[in-house]
């Protein structure tokens, strides 16, 4: 009875081709209806108004900066041409006093960072105009590359006189005050970062993915597909998929378990294809399966159907467990009785435990990773024929992935390409690269700003 419990639970996490497809399908539909719709309320598909990527080739010195809820950082990148880029990058706390204060302090701070970092990199400026681009993790209302309104902060801010203000003018005016020759170039979100980030790099990138703590993807659409653009009239347009905000019941695999995961979330029904892969909940679902195995005493039959303290609490099972666990290649699973003696105060696992343990996670990163695929392949799909040439032999379509899931999971990247041949076929997915992409954030928004500074945006 607990073998068949315990098959029952892992089986629901396995997908069938059939539930790809209609995975695929599903977000296919959600990209188009992002693309034609005028909602307000629907905030996927929006314009990032660059209308190109960088070829690998450009050169030059661009500045960048990376604001976060925790941290600030300042960058000088040299492109080098060949694909190459030199870093120098400085991180610097964004203290509560400065959290809470004015605008202007805020940003003669930002400024002051700023000239830390020119001095750093012993740059003479003498009269010449530094162009910069911004990555900003905070709500705007972007109206051009380099233009946007400051919507709404949080993550522990409450800046006087900063709402409703234009983000170029607030930074351009710390820099004037501190006699900075720097010019707001381009202001961006962190996958746009990664996408143009990686096509310097590969410039056979026609997509980019964050995945870590959630996820979100950026490609290349054609700028007449695209209602919420009003702007200059272009060909194609790098789109901010927010997929984040996708995902409907009606077509994704939920088992019981990620229904239970959204109704318990600050906003139900919402992000639910974001809560089946992303690293935030990966651990969560092996923990409330695992407590459900234990109540059915289908697993750790030495606790009597009793679940322990440790396992009560909403996150106890951390996503780092899952890749510890699965790293680890000794045939007995040694590092499930570390990870469940250190962090749970569980002992005495059997050999069957363990390897129990082992299967659920297995599965559980396995379905993250195919149903990362199948959104990519929605991507491929809705771009082929424009910016993707899927059937064209001599073309390879690189996928730019960011983030700590993609980066340091156990087998992702394979399980992922696993997925994508199934999908596409051998012939296909041979010309589909996945490859790490790194710092979207400063070194995309330092080529970005180059990318508008030669006329690639809008």
């Amino acid at each position: 009875m607990t073998s068949s419990t315990f098959q029952d639970t892992v089986a629901q996490f396995v997908l069938s081709k059939e539930q790809v497809e209609k995975i695929i399908n599903g977000l296919n539909d959600e990209l188009v209806e992002g693309l034609t719709t005028t909602d307000p309320k629907n905030i996927t598909q929006q314009p990032s108004f660059i209308t190109r990527l960088p070829t690998g080739k450009e050169t030059g010195l661009y500045l960048a900066i990376d604001m976060g809820g925790t941290n600030l950082r300042t960058a000088a990148v040299h492109l080098l041409g060949d694909g190459q880029v030199g870093v120098t990058m400085e991180k610097h706390e964004i203290t509560h006093e400065l959290k809470t204060g004015t605008g202007e302090a805020m940003f003669d701070w930002i400024a002051d960072c700023t000239a830390q970092l020119l001095k750093s990199v012993a740059l003479d400026m003498g009269n010449a105009e530094l162009q910069m681009g911004v990555t900003f993790s905070f709500a705007i209302q972007q109206t051009a590359i380099n233009r946007g309104k400051v919507l709404a902060m949080g993550k522990g801010f409450d800046l006087s006189d900063v709402m409703g203000k234009d983000l170029k003018d607030l930074l351009e005016g710390g820099f004037t005050r501190k006699n900075l020759p720097v010019t707001v170039s381009a202001i961006i979100n962190d996958t746009v970062g990664t996408l143009v980030s990686h096509a310097y790099v590969s410039p056979s990138t026609k997509i980019g993915v964050i995945l870590a703590t959630g996820t979100n993807a950026a490609y290349i659409e054609r700028a007449s597909e695209v209602s919420k653009y009003n702007g200059p009239a272009c060909d194609q347009m790098i789109l901010n998929t927010e997929w984040d905000a996708m995902g409907k019941a009606e077509y994704l695999p939920q088992t019981k378990y990620d229904k239970e995961i959204d109704a318990v979330s600050l906003v139900p029904g919402f992000q639910e294809f974001e809560k089946m892969v992303s690293g935030l909940y990966m651990g969560e679902l092996v923990r409330l399966a695992l407590v459900d195995l234990i109540e059915q005493n289908a697993i750790f039959e030495s606790l009597g159907g009793k679940v322990p303290e440790s396992l009560k609490p909403r996150l106890a099972f951390k996503t780092l467990f899952m890749s510890t666990i699965e790293s680890d290649n000794n045939t007995d699973h040694t590092a499930v009785d570390k990870v469940f003696k250190t962090s749970f105060g569980i002992e005495g696992l059997t050999s069957q435990d363990r390897a129990r343990v082992f299967e659920l996670i297995h599965t559980i990163g396995q379905r993250s990773a195919t149903m990362t695929a199948a959104a990519c392949a929605a991507l491929l799909y809705k771009a082929n024929g424009t910016s993707v040439k899927l059937d064209d032999a001599n073309e390879i379509t690189t996928i730019g992935i960011d983030g700590s899931v993609f980066e340091k999971y156990p087998h992702f990247s394979h399980s992922m390409m696993d997925a994508l041949t199934e999908i596409f076929g051998k012939d296909r997915a041979s010309r589909i690269r996945l490859e790490l992409a790194r710092d979207g954030g400063c070194i995309g928004a330092a080529l970005v700003a180059m990318v508008s500074h030669s006329g690639g945006a809008v």
